[in-house]
């Protein structure tokens, strides 16, 4: 028997403020920019509208889908080819901004093929964790995340390979492993993770370091204390300190941002919490992660209860992406780790990266209006 439910308000309706407050964001954040190179201060705003339009959309058409149809194997694994392909087109003729490689345009459009390889690579582990494998069959798919972080690395971005590891390995473990070896598993990761900076951080010091990974040491020396370098390297860190500072509780209301005024280039993408805070204050800025953070909690609760291996997988993937990205982007922002061009996911200003994320957000939906009953197969839900 098929139990029937309606939407999760509580997946959705997170998400269509936290959207519409990003949008506000956006505009504020822009709009100073614009004016003063003598273009609309529409023009950032109107692009945003409009993919949040066509996300919301292409929302609503996933949930008039049938439930079997988003978990087949097929539609995963083109997904990953797609992934993978526009990974190669980036690295031999992609588009270049601030010096890495890691757009690909199509008819004007700009995406980072590692956004739609995260999803990609989501549904395929959950397809391909859907029943027990044995080490040997273990093989292609940790290769094909192996490969994925690798030519991400190249980009380089190195905060994509982990985010694209790490969402790789929660999966990973939540399908085949004991809790306990879960755990030492991660402990594992986390030491390796201290231990590489730690090596950066040497190799840098003694000129060691390649110099494709030399901006990855600048950013982490920059961590101990941007204003070592206030006016160059440190630049946006230190004014990222400024701008939170300023909000204090309260905010200095909505437009009035000084450092937006040029003292935080493109303030609308990575350090727009920083404007927000700026502009609204410390609560409306802890209500938004708080909104955030009831995303990915909620997907959570649904892994946690969910029946078919698969569904649950997925939930927990796309949760783990959105806590990832969230958790990277305002660690970076307070100084806690480097700067790491990990967009704010609803709120930075980046039309693609948005429709990705809620495309994915879109099939939990609907995968979330229909519980599966313990005699029934998820290949029967219609």
């Amino acid at each position: 028997m098929i139990k029937k439910r309606k939407i999760d308000w509580l997946l959705l309706l997170p998400y269509l403020g936290v959207s519409l407050i990003g949008l506000l964001i956006v505009f504020s954040a822009s709009s100073y920019r614009l004016m003063a190179e003598g273009e609309n201060p529409l023009t950032l705003f109107s692009k945003q509208a409009i993919f949040i339009g066509l996300s919301w959309l292409l929302i609503a058409f996933i949930f008039h889908v049938k439930s079997n149809v988003l978990t087949k194997g097929i539609l995963a694994k083109g997904l990953l080819v797609i992934g993978l392909v526009s990974l190669v087109l980036a690295k031999i003729a992609g588009v270049s901004i601030n010096g890495a490689q890691r757009w690909v345009s199509i008819l004007g459009i700009q995406f980072q093929p590692s956004e739609v390889t995260n999803v990609a690579l989501i549904l395929y582990l959950a397809y391909f964790f859907r029943v027990k494998r044995t080490r040997h069959e273990m093989l292609v798919p940790c290769g094909l995340v192996l490969l994925s972080g690798l030519l991400i690395l190249l980009q380089p971005k190195v905060t994509g390979a982990i985010i694209i590891w790490g969402i790789a390995l929660i999966i990973i473990t939540t399908a085949q492993l004991p809790y306990q070896l879960s755990v030492i598993l991660f402990l594992t990761i986390f030491m390796g993770i201290v231990v590489t900076g730690g090596m950066i951080l040497f190799l840098g010091s003694h000129h060691l370091l390649p110099e494709l990974f030399a901006h990855t040491y600048d950013r982490i020396r920059l961590v101990r204390d941007p204003f070592l370098d206030p006016y160059g390297k440190g630049f946006q860190m230190s004014n990222s300190y400024y701008a939170l500072y300023n909000g204090g509780f309260f905010g200095r209301g909505l437009g009035n941002s000084i450092t937006k005024k040029g003292y935080l280039p493109v303030a609308e993408t990575d350090f727009v919490y920083s404007i927000l805070v700026e502009e609204l204050g410390v609560i409306v800025g802890l209500f938004v992660l708080a909104l955030l953070f009831l995303i990915a909690l909620r997907l959570f609760v649904l892994a946690s209860k969910e029946v078919n291996q698969q569904v649950s997988l997925i939930y927990f993937g796309v949760g783990s992406l959105l806590l990832f990205q969230t958790s990277i982007n305002i660690a970076s922002i307070l100084g806690l780790i480097p700067m790491t061009g990990v967009p704010l996911p609803f709120i930075s200003y980046g039309g693609t990266s948005y429709l990705i994320l809620s495309a994915a957000l879109g099939i939990c939906l609907k995968l979330s209006s229909e519980v599966q009953t313990h005699d029934e197969t998820f290949e029967q839900r219609i």
